[in-house]
Order: structure tokens, then C-alpha cells, then sequence
């Protein structure tokens, strides 16, 4: 049957015959004989993954131009029709509109039948040609796979897998993992996890694997396959999903003594913990006397613990108000609550006996295995059972749930320790005056309660999993004589009172002269930033990574492991295009004119072979594409044979008096160029692990160095002031999943002292990518004050590095505009103070260099750094995003303009220029759509179930930044909406950018809306437009109030603002019967074809949806659609950002704006018109500010 079938389907397919079933779908395919597009997919392979189902892979080669998806066809054995010609409506297909798609998987075939398959290109809408030949099979029957796949145990770290074999050998079985995980941190934000891929092979012979080093609470995909060592056949794999136990969370903060109110009583200011290891389940607050150690009490067990409390009664010496209030309860309940405490241990040990009995024989059993005699073993084992030494007065005085918790931090509550309440068992006693006290918290992760009994359970030997964590204890407190002092602070009233009037007065006459200086210096406004300038170049695609930069080397203290080139002046080409991109350090930009324009020009290189020197401008994007080629394997060669400079001596860095300032043992700081801390007399006092580093033509220029340790807080601020620095980088978190990078070195609030340094934390300004703090610096010997500002870049992801520069070259250039004068060392650092600031240092250096030559060196560059100090640069990943964040910068150039100049530069930007009549504004709008975006991947948009829920194809989510609906059981792609997080200027994820509703889609907006508590909802389009449907109305109007799904929505109001409208809902769910007021926003001023015409209307607009989520407290993000959420959507996200940034920092950088939307959604902002009305939107914006603030200075 096999050869007829096979020609049957040879025949049928290259006729053309083959009908195409009816989908689903927007598009039509169109079956094309010989006129393809592209060419056929190649290498098809099927694989039977059972007797229902296979799966089918093909390469294919996009040299030629890549596909738009392809079309899997396939048809079990034919019938005979009635016209005794062959039945072909057997035929079935299915689609995949992915051009990297190089498998699909097909299921619910027929058992034991013949089948056939092809693979068709999709090109525009036309199917192209089949496969040749067509694949067929016998009858579908698994043969190198792996069956029974199962998980045999899993603990917090690890899980166990089994599976069987019975296929031909020998063979290779390979194995895959992956994770991911979505969490609540401690500050209640959603927080997403993704945990590095792995792969391994085993021996054929191999029926298990244990996975070990996983993440607690993680949801993890395993795979296991075949490879065949006959021809190196890799077969499709098995899979299962599978979520390791909960622990207790990484860690707890300290919980916060604030004051005293009453006798008895202490306010405290308590602190959630992260569920990143898993959902708390409750907290304890734990009372420690003053006389016991941290070390005494923390990680005590729950159930001595509790034994502890059940023994505590009230004090005798408690003030006698709080005996007047509490004494008949008291009396009342104390026999009472002794019989529920005692009957609380009783339950307890009764739940828990055997687990503690189980650790107690198998640790007994280990270690008498390992040959420790039996004195050594009871002596561990009484030490598990029993504390180190009575700790009579320890006590939980309260048990707080999970809920309650979060509740609390909500409303910024305090929590009054010893009011004499009961919670969850537990009397909170109130507190002797005359003692002194620490509180300590203990949180608890929910175990699997729906776990059977035995399943997944691991042996004996795995150490049991510890489901809580403990803070540390905070500061003894006491409050004992509270009173008094406020007596005291009251009786000095009258000398306080009269300081504070002068410092009042002082001033408002300090702010008078500001203002009127500021006047009279108005019109002398000079530019602190660059020019428009740019350079254009060929535009290249990047890569991402995914290794750890601390993996290859850190140990700890322990030793534990673009179209035609953009224009530019004749005469100053390199210049005026480049230096601009920093601060002039007198403070005036280049501001040489002239239109006498000519291309930048693009050289081609020679030959194919990658030379190691000075790289042309020109050629630096074929460059890098050339090092890119083959999974980057001339990139990581390249940066293999960079001089690890090891060569250097470091023998400050072992001296035993130094090795403590160290945070890695092998991370040293060299010799000849470490900073040296003046000599206070001490052995080892003029240590820090820090080196200079030299600039382009700058010695000196700064200073790399490790994060701060409570060791070396000191040193380091000691530092700062010893060379007289004015600005620090800081390129970590202070924690990057469970591992410390930094210790904060700077106050939270107020000032702290630091040696003889005194350091005030004065303003803090977070933004979505970094954060800035202004501190200030008193030297306690010298009574001098200086500022210093921190710049902490806080988008640096925990395994890789930046999904794309141009949020780190803000980040640079923001820093080089702070650091003035410029003859002081900028202080870099991250964790070790080698990889993330040897890039942040290498890119600069060729940033400052395309100043003034035509050429980069990147090479040249690392290796210099890695003669300064030890290892700059850690990895080929940091290599190429230096790369990618240098050729970033040159085919953007600086486009900063400073809002004083901002008129001035307009006029340049309209101006046109040669026989095409190009304006520099048409060439920057080329030169933003020439540009490539990172992590572009729309696989879910492009999915099946998905695809008919977009309204255009080209406007998608992309995968990394889709907002993701909760998922509904059974319904697949119930998680998808049309819909894309997107930044604002002052936060992350400010907004959500979306498609119109469709009849399909208006219940997942709604739900949307909900699920994000996205109050403000703003419609950039009418319902109809150019006799076409733009949106569907998807509120309530008549009747008031509709149902979707488990919503209940009512209109409330409608007013009609001239040029919007405003309409006000009250939302509900019906399950829990919580209730919002939403607000909807609807410009109408919109014209059906362009731009509006006076932009004064729309910042109006802009304006008045922002002043509503300010005024009513709102927190969640505006939603914006237009039709399709790109274009309006675009422009309304762009302007509010380009205000926020003119406010704050008086600049305006359009491009760059635009540039960064797009690199959270595609089509931002979709036509030149768009775009230039954004420029005259921000002049008609500072035209009114201006004003404005003129008034108010007169």
C-alpha cells in the first residue's frame, strides 16, 4: 500500500489538486504551481511519538528570504470516491505562522494507518512548493523514545527521574531542563523568574537521572531523548513538568522598632518576606530578652519554641495602667489560655513527632555510616532536640497570617507589640518597662497540602526540607523611661522654637534669591547636553546570552563556590557628530553650523577574514557580524585570546591583615595601579580593593572597585572623600536571587557615620532604569561638606546582560553630564568590580574615543583594562554587548536636545537638503525605522489559537513583554491578549499598550483591566473611521449595566469635554464582590487621516488623564488603544514620557523615546507625520511651561 499511497500523494500535490480545507482565519491561502516565492522546506523527518501522534521537522533555508510560516499536509490511506476517482477531502493540514518554526507535533491520528506528509512554505498569503518527496510511514509506532517517563522523588533542590527503554541500542540518551516561575517579593510587586537552560548526555544503559542545583518552587520542564551513536540521529524527546517543594523564603528583614505610646507597649514596623521560595503562610513575631545572642535563638526549633511560649507568663512589674486595663482578662483567661497553649504543643508534637523522629534516626544513621562513634552522634542529636541553653523569657507573642500581612503593609500599619491581644493562638504579653528587648520574625512557606501521601517522596537520606526563615533579631530596645525624655524634649521648647523660626526664615529669603536669580539668568541658559548630530551605519541584529557572570570565576571569602549615512558637517565629521554625544567640560555644547552636508562613507571590507585592530567606523557593523556567525564562535575565540593579565603582582590583596576586605579570595587588586587610602598607623589601613583605571587620553579617569562590605564601609567612603569624587557607579543590586552582590553602604534615610565620614542621604530619584541618590559627605576632622552623586543602574538582569543598550547608554550619558568638573575618577563598581564595570568602563573609553578618531578597538581596549586590574570583563557576553552598545551608539549618535535650544533645532530638522528634498527630519525617521530590536520573538501572538485575536499581523506582542492574562483551565491561549507592558518615564510598566477589542476579544480586556487594577482606560480612535470598524463598543451605554464573564460593569456618567469624552463605570466582580471605578477617556479630536491639527488640544488631554491617576490615588497602569496599538497608542505613551523628561531633566530626545517603545512593542509610533507631531507637540509644551513659570517668578 506504501508505494501507491506515495505516489497518490506525489501526484496529487504537485498538481496542484490537493484542496485547502477551510480555516479559521483572516488569511486565504492561494496555492502557487511554479511561481513560489521561496523555496520548499528541506530534511523533513517524521517521528511517531505514539500510536496517535507524530512529530514532523524539516529544515529550511532563509538565505533566499525567510518564509512567513509554513503548512504541515498530511493524509492517511486514500478512498475510492463514487466517481471511482480517488477521495482527497481526507486531506488535512495544519499552520504555524512562525518563520523560525522548525517542527510541529501532530496528534489524534489513526492508530496503525499509513500516513503521508509534506511541509509548504507560506509567502505572502501563497502557499509555495511541497516537500519532495513526500514522507510516508508504515504505520505509526514509537521507536527511539523514551517511554513511562515519571518523576520518582523531588525535594527543593533536586528531582529524580525514571524512565523505560526497549528500542534498538546503542544510543545516547540527551537531557534538557528549564524554568520559570512567577513570585511576589517583598514588597507584594510580581516578579517573574527564569531559570538558565541546562544539557547533559548519559549512557544508553541509564534508566534514571537525579537533576540537582535546581531552584525551590520553581516550575520545571525536563526532556529526555534518543540519540542514535550509528548516524548521530537526535529523536524527538519525552517531557514532563513537575515543581520542586517549597522552603522557607531566602531571606526576612528586620523588623523596625519605631516608638513607644504606652507603658507596656512598643510600635513595630514589620517586614514581608519574598515568595520566591514559596507562598507564606504565616509569620510569628518573636519577643528575645536583651540577654540572649542571635546565635542563641535563631533557626530554634518550632516546637521548643513553642514549648517556650506555653512556659511564659505575664510580668509582675508592669506599669498599673496597663494592670488596670488587662487585669480582668487576665484573671478570666488565664486558665484558659494555658489549656489552649499546652493544647496547641500537644497537637503540634502530635503532627510532628514522626518527621522529627525520622530526622533524628537518619541522621544517626549517616553519620554512624561515615564512622563517627555513637558519644559524637547523641551529642548532635541532643543538640537537634534541645536548644544550647535554656532560654527561659523567649516567646511568640503573636502569629500573623500571610493575608493579615500583606493587608498590614498595604495600609502602612504598625504592629503594637504587648496590647494583650490574642492572635491565632498566641498572647501577645504585654512588655516590662524595665526590661530590654529584640523582636525577631519567623516566616513559614505552605507545604504541598495536596500532595497524596508518599507521592514524590524523598529517601531518608536527603535532608529534610526547612519550610521557615528567620530575620535576624533587631536592635535591643527599651522602654523604660520614654516619658521622661519627652519631658525633657518638652521642657527645651523654648530654645528649639526660636531656631526653628530663624532656619524658616532663612529660607524664604533663600528661595527669593534663587528665584530672582534664576530670572535674570534665564536667558544665559547654556547647553549641557549634545547636539542632534549623528552617525549612520549599516544596521546589524543582536544576540542574546545567557551565562552567568559570577559562574566562570567568583568564589567567596570561604572559598566557596542604516539607510544612506545620516548628515554631518564636511569639515568636522567625526566631530561635531560624536563629541556631542557628552558634555563639553566648559559647560557649552558644539554648536559649529553650517548645512554644507556629505554622507557618512560606509566602507565594505576586502575579504571575509576578521584582522584584530583598529576598526573603521564604517565597518564596524560588518564587523560584528562577522565575530556573530555561528553562534558567535569568532566572538568567544576573539575574546579567549584577550591577555588575562595575570602576570601582575598583587601581594597587598593576600596580606593576612587585607584578606578580610576582600569580598572574593580571588579577585585581587594589582599592585602598580591600586588605589592607596592614606596611612592612619594601622597595618593594613591604606588597603581597599580598588585600582585606577585609565580614560581615553585621561589618566586616571576611574576608579574600578569592589561592592562595599561592612568591612570595608569605611575604606570606601574614606576614599570617595581622599579623591575628591563626585560621582559613583553602581552596577548590581544589593541581591540578585539568593546571592548578596553589595552591602548598602548608604543610609535609608538620615545620616550615618562611616569612620570618620559622615554620610546624608539627601534625594532620591528612582526611574525605570536606574536610580540616582544625592548624598551628602562631611569629613568629621576637616568640617567640609561635598556632594556626591550615586547612580545605580537597577535593569542589569541577575544571569545576562541588558536585553538592549540604549537604556544603558542613557544610563552612561546621564552619568558623564553628573560628573563635573571632569579632572575627578568616576568610582564603578558592582560585585567584584570586573565584569559589569569593565564593560560600563570599555564602552565609554570608545564612546570618548569615536570623539576624536574615525576608529574603535575594542580588543585593544580590554586588554588594556585587563593590565590595570585584574579579569575587567568577565565574559564573551560582556565582549559583545560592549560591541552592540558601541555600534548602538554610533547609528543613534546623541539626539538629547536641550529644551533651551529646542526652537533653534527645529528650524535645522525641517530644513530640506540636496536634489531630493530630504529634511533631516525625514532622514532621522529612516534612520529610527532602520534599527533593529532585540528579543523580538512574537511566537505566542503567532500561535493558531491566537492569531485570529489580532487585528493586524505586524502589530503583536512580543513575547517578553505581552501582558499575560491568567490562565482558564481547559481553554488554550486563554492567557493571550493582544496587549504589551510598556515603561514610563518615571516607572516600570506604567502602561499597557493594546489592540481595539474585537467581538472576540472585549471580555479578555475587560478581564484585563481587572487582573492588572488598570483604572484609566484612554481610546485613541472612533468606532468607525474611512467607512471601516475601528473598535467595537465595548462599554455599557443601553442597558447600563452588562455581565462579562464573572464582571459586572454599570455605567455611572458620560461628560462631553469638547475634544474628549469622559465616562465613568463601576466595575465589580461577582465572585469576591470587590468594586472599582474605572474611567474612560475618548479623544475625539483625532482626524481619520494624520495628525490633529493643534497639538495644544491633545498635551491637554495627555495632561488630564495623568492628573486623574494622580488625583484619585490610582496605582495600577493607563491602558492605551488605538486600533491596532501602535501608532495613536505610540504617540499618546511617547509625549507623556517626552514631558516627564523635559520637567525633570530639560532636554527632549524624540528618538530616542521612539526608539525604546519599540523595543516593548512594535510600531510604536507608525508614521512620519506621528513623529514630527511629537517634536511640535514638545515645542508647544515648553511655549506654555515657559510662560507659565514666568508668571509665577514675577
Amino acid at each position: 500500500m506504501l508505494a501507491p499511497l506515495h505516489k497518490i500523494v506525489f501526484d496529487q500535490i504537485h498538481s496542484g489538486s490537493v484542496p485547502t480545507i477551510p480555516e479559521k482565519r483572516a488569511v486565504i491561502y492561494f496555492p502557487s504551481k511554479d511561481g513560489a516565492l521561496v523555496g520548499p522546506p528541506s530534511n523533513v523527518r517524521v517521528q511517531a511519538t505514539s500510536n496517535a501522534s507524530a512529530v514532523i521537522q524539516w529544515d529550511f533555508d532563509d538565505t533566499n528570504g525567510a518564509a512567513d510560516g509554513f503548512m504541515i499536509k498530511y493524509l492517511h490511506e486514500p478512498v475510492i470516491g463514487q466517481n471511482g476517482r480517488d477521495d482527497t477531502s481526507h486531506w488535512r493540514s495544519q499552520t504555524v505562522m512562525d518563520p523560525k518554526a522548525r517542527h510541529l507535533e501532530i496528534v489524534r491520528l489513526n492508530a496503525h494507518k499509513p500516513y503521508a506528509f509534506c511541509v509548504l512554505t507560506i509567502k505572502q498569503s501563497r502557499l509555495g512548493q511541497c516537500s519532495d518527496p513526500p514522507i510516508t510511514v508504515d504505520k505509526l509506532k514509537p521507536v527511539f523514545m523514551v517511554e513511562n517517563l515519571r518523576v520518582e522523588y523531588k525535594t527543593s533542590q533536586s528531582v529524580s527521574l525514571k524512565w523505560d527503554y526497549n528500542g534498538p541500542q546503542p544510543i545516547k540518551f540527551y537531557l534538557k531542563q528549564s524554568g520559570q516561575k512567577t513570585y511576589f517579593n517583598h514588597h507584594l510587586e510580581e516578579k517573574h523568574l527564569v531559570a538558565p537552560g541546562y544539557e547533559d548526555k548519559i549512557d544508553g544503559n541509564e534508566r534514571s537521572f537525579m537533576w540537582s542545583n535546581l531552584r525551590p518552587y520553581m516550575d520545571y520542564t525536563f526532556q529526555i531523548g534518543v540519540t542514535s551513536l550509528k548516524d548521530g540521529t537526535v529523536y524527538w524527546p519525552k517531557e514532563v513538568k513537575v515543581k520542586t517543594d517549597p522552603t522557607g523564603p531566602p531571606f526576612l528583614d528586620i523588623p523596625e522598632f519605631l516608638e513607644s505610646r504606652s507603658p507596656g507597649t512598643a510600635q513595630l514596623k514589620l517586614k514581608l518576606a519574598t515568595e520566591e521560595h514559596g507562598v507564606i503562610s504565616h509569620y510569628w513575631v518573636i519577643v528575645i530578652p536583651s540577654n540572649f545572642s542571635k546565635d542563641d535563638v535563631m533557626n530554634i526549633d518550632s516546637l521548643q519554641l513553642e514549648r517556650l511560649t506555653a512556659a511564659v507568663k505575664p510580668s509582675s512589674n508592669l506599669a498599673p495602667i496597663a494592670k488596670k486595663v488587662r487585669k480582668s482578662t487576665i484573671e478570666a483567661d488565664d486558665s484558659n489560655e494555658d489549656e489552649m497553649v499546652a493544647e496547641k504543643v500537644k497537637r503540634a508534637l502530635e503532627e510532628e513527632a514522626v518527621e522529627a523522629h525520622e530526622y533524628v534516626d537518619d541522621e544517626t544513621k549517616m553519620m554512624n555510616s561515615d564512622g563517627i562513634d555513637d558519644d559524637h552522634v547523641k551529642l548532635r542529636v541532643q543538640r537537634y532536640v534541645d536548644p544550647k541553653k535554656p532560654l527561659q523569657g523567649v516567646y511568640v507573642a503573636a502569629q500573623l497570617e500571610s493575608n493579615e500581612m500583606r493587608q498590614m503593609f498595604r495600609d502602612e500599619r504598625t504592629f503594637t507589640l504587648g496590647d494583650g491581644k490574642n492572635y491565632n493562638g498566641f498572647t501577645n504579653h504585654p512588655l516590662d518597662p524595665n526590661g530590654k528587648y529584640s523582636v525577631m520574625m519567623r516566616a513559614f512557606a505552605k507545604g504541598e497540602s495536596n500532595r497524596k501521601a508518599f507521592e514524590y517522596r524523598a529517601p531518608m537520606q536527603e535532608p529534610a526540607t526547612k519550610l521557615f526563615t528567620d530575620s535576624f533579631p533587631s536592635e535591643a530596645f527599651s522602654i523604660k523611661g520614654l516619658n521622661a525624655t519627652l519631658g525633657k524634649s518638652g521642657g527645651s521648647l523654648w530654645i528649639i522654637a526660636p531656631i526653628i523660626c530663624i532656619f524658616i526664615i532663612v529660607c524664604i529669603i533663600g528661595m527669593v534669591m534663587f528665584c530672582w536669580f534664576r530670572s535674570n539668568k534665564k536667558s544665559q541658559r547654556t547647553n549641557r547636553h549634545g547636539s542632534i548630530t549623528k552617525v549612520a551605519l549599516p544596521t546589524s541584529g543582536f544576540l542574546n546570552s545567557q551565562m552567568n557572570e559570577a559562574a566562570k570565576l567568583l568564589t567567596d571569602a570561604y572559598g566557596r563556590p542604516i539607510p544612506s549615512a545620516y548628515e554631518m558637517n564636511a569639515n568636522t565629521m567625526m566631530e561635531s557628530s560624536m563629541v556631542d554625544m557628552y558634555p563639553i567640560s566648559n559647560g557649552h555644547a558644539n554648536t559649529s553650523g553650517g548645512n554644507n552636508y556629505i554622507p557618512l562613507p560606509i566602507h565594505n571590507a576586502p575579504n571575509t577574514q576578521v584582522v584584530r585592530g583598529p576598526i573603521p567606523i564604517g565597518e564596524l557593523t560588518l564587523h560584528i557580524e562577522r565575530l556573530k556567525m555561528n553562534k558567535n564562535e569568532l566572538f568567544v575565540k576573539e575574546f579567549e585570546c584577550i591577555d588575562s593579565g595575570e602576570h601582575f603582582t598583587w601581594e597587598a590583596s593576600t596580606q593576612v591583615c587585607n584578606s578580610s576586605k576582600n569580598r572574593y579570595n580571588n579577585v585581587v587588586a594589582y599592585d602598580h595601579t591600586r588605589v592607596r587610602l592614606s596611612y592612619t598607623g594601622e597595618e593594613g589601613s591604606d588597603y581597599i580593593n580598588a585600582n585606577f583605571i585609565d580614560g581615553y587620553r585621561k589618566p586616571k579617569a576611574y576608579i574600578a572597585t569592589q561592592g562595599p562590605m561592612p568591612e570595608t564601609f569605611a575604606d570606601f567612603w574614606r576614599m570617595v572623600w581622599e579623591q575628591n569624587a563626585k560621582t559613583v557607579v553602581m552596577l548590581t543590586k544589593l541581591k540578585e536571587g539568593t546571592r548578596i552582590k553589595c552591602d548598602q553602604y548608604w543610609p535609608n534615610k538620615g545620616r550615618s557615620i562611616y569612620g570618620r565620614i559622615a554620610v546624608t542621604l539627601m534625594d532620591v530619584l528612582d526611574l525605570p532604569h536606574y536610580t540616582m541618590r544625592t548624598i551628602q559627605i562631611e569629613h568629621l576632622d576637616e568640617n567640609i561638606v561635598r556632594e556626591v552623586k550615586q547612580m545605580q543602574y537597577t535593569a542589569w538582569p541577575d544571569h545576562n546582560v541588558p536585553d538592549h543598550p540604549t537604556p544603558f547608554l542613557m544610563f552612561l550619558k546621564r552619568v558623564k553630564a553628573l560628573n563635573q568638573p571632569e579632572n575627578t575618577p568616576i568610582i564603578c563598581h558592582c560585585s567584584a568590580g570586573i565584569g559589569r564595570t569593565g564593560a560600563f568602563i570599555a564602552i565609554d573609553i570608545m564612546l570618548d574615543r569615536l570623539r576624536f578618531e574615525n576608529t574603535v578597538d575594542i580588543f585593544e581596549c580590554v586588554t588594556s583594562l585587563r593590565a590595570q586590574r585584574f579579569y575587567m570583563v568577565q565574559t564573551d557576553d560582556q565582549y559583545i554587548f560592549i560591541h552592540d552598545a558601541v555600534l548602538d551608539a554610533a547609528q543613534s549618535g546623541s539626539t538629547e536636545v536641550p529644551a533651551g535650544k529646542l526652537y533653534q533645532h527645529m528650524q535645522r530638522l525641517l530644513q530640506v537638503h540636496g536634489p531630493e528634498q530630504v529634511s533631516d527630519l525625514d532622514m532621522e525617521y529612516r534612520t529610527l525605522c532602520s534599527l533593529k530590536t532585540l528579543n523580538s520573538d512574537c511566537v505566542t501572538a503567532n500561535m493558531p489559537v491566537n492569531r485570529s485575536k489580532n487585528r493586524q499581523s505586524q502589530v503583536v506582542p512580543y513575547d517578553k513583554s505581552r501582558v499575560i492574562l491568567e490562565q482558564i483551565p481547559s481553554i488554550e491561549g486563554s492567557d493571550y491578549i493582544n496587549a504589551s507592558w510598556v515603561d514610563g518615564y518615571r516607572q516600570r510598566s506604567a502602561y499597557i499598550a493594546t489592540q481595539a477589542p474585537t467581538n472576540q476579544t472585549y471580555e479578555d480586556f475587560w478581564r484585563m483591566l481587572w487582573e492588572n487594577d488598570s483604572c484609566i482606560v484612554v481610546m485613541l480612535t472612533k468606532l468607525r473611521e474611512l467607512g471601516r470598524e475601528k473598535c467595537i463598543e465595548y462599554w455599557p451605554s443601553d442597558p447600563p449595566v452588562v455581565a462579562v464573564g464573572n464582571l459586572n460593569i454599570e455605567a455611572i456618567a458620560e461628560y462631553n469635554m469638547n475634544h474628549y469624552m469622559l465616562r465613568e463605570f463601576k466595575v465589580s466582580d461577582a465572585m469576591t464582590g470587590r468594586t472599582r471605578t474605572l474611567r474612560h477617556f475618548q479623544f475625539v479630536d483625532w482626524p481619520e487621516q494624520g495628525v490633529p491639527v493643534r497639538a495644544e488640544t491633545f498635551l491637554d488631554f495627555v495632561s488630564q488623564v495623568h492628573k486623574t491617576k494622580s488625583q484619585f490615588g490610582v496605582n495600577g497602569p493607563i491602558c492605551v488603544h488605538c486600533f491596532n496599538g501602535g501608532g495613536r497608542t505610540g504617540v499618546f505613551i511617547a509625549l507623556a514620557t517626552i514631558i516627564d523628561r523635559m520637567n525633570l531633566e530639560h532636554v527632549v530626545d524624540v528618538f530616542t523615546t521612539v526608539k525604546l517603545l519599540r523595543t516593548e512593542r512594535p510600531n510604536m509610533v507608525e508614521t512620519k507625520d506621528e513623529y514630527q507631531f511629537l517634536w511640535t507637540a514638545a515645542l508647544e509644551y515648553l511655549a506654555s511651561y515657559e510662560f507659565v513659570s514666568d508668571s509665577q517668578i514675577r
